[in-house]
């Protein structure tokens, strides 16, 4: 992997809070004197996540290492109305990000899709060096579905998303994508803070007036420890 910071990487934010607080979190980015508003319509995300047989990026990202590399299939809408979605390579170095994607337009997820055709099509899509990255960390581990809602600040250097309504589906051990059996997993919100690296200083005044605090939280995480009790 490429040890260098891009330019434009970002810092991302995040904390996990009980369903209940939804209201106040609302309330605090309206009444922020940064003036919140939406910024898109709200949107159903749905996410393949995949990693190693060892769970590399889940142990990765478990111990806190400070180089790391998450990959996802993402795409939005209800399962039945996927169109086309992209694979993302989502880096970490220390506390900046960075993301880079690649559009696979001929990939259909539903419950006839076998995984190995999956994990063909998307090679299919990559440049040489990416199907590397992507063969040593290419087995379909969860599907997670939420829906998100965007806010961003009056001079849109700060970047609010709110997800709620979560769901969990296990891919480990089937032969075709598993849509129909959930995970069973405890209702929550997941708030994520993003700006870029140049804003930071900015980001700090904003987020003293946060209602809650700040928790460490990964959605790929807290999938993989719903189905495996990890």
């Amino acid at each position: 992997m490429n040890s260098l910071i891009p330019n434009d990487s970002r810092l991302e934010i995040k904390f996990i809070t009980q369903e209940l607080n939804y209201p106040l979190i609302v309330n605090w980015l309206r009444l922020n004197k940064d003036n919140f508003k939406k910024k898109y319509s709200d949107r159903i995300v749905n996410n393949i996540y995949f990693d190693s047989f060892d769970y590399e990026a889940f142990k990765d990202n478990i111990y806190g290492s400070s180089s790391r590399m998450k990959i996802r299939y993402r795409w939005y809408s209800r399962f039945e109305n996927q169109q086309s979605g992209n694979l993302e390579f989502k880096f970490k170095r220390n506390i900046f990000g960075w993301k880079k994607r690649f559009l696979i337009s001929n990939l259909k997820v539903n419950s006839n899709l076998k995984l190995k055709t999956l994990k063909r099509t998307i090679k299919e899509n990559l440049s040489n060096y990416e199907k590397i990255l992507f063969e040593n960390n290419c087995e379909p581990m969860i599907i997670n579905q939420y829906k998100r809602e965007y806010y961003e600040n009056f001079n849109k250097k700060f970047r609010v998303t709110i997800d709620t309504s979560h769901k969990v589906f296990d891919q480990r051990f089937y032969k075709k994508i598993n849509l129909t059996h959930k995970a069973l997993i405890q209702k929550y919100i997941i708030v994520e803070f993003k700006f870029d690296r140049k804003n930071s200083h900015y980001s700090k005044k904003i987020l003293k007036t946060l209602p809650f605090r700040i928790s460490r939280n990964s959605k790929y995480i807290n999938s993989i420890r719903s189905v495996t009790g990890i």
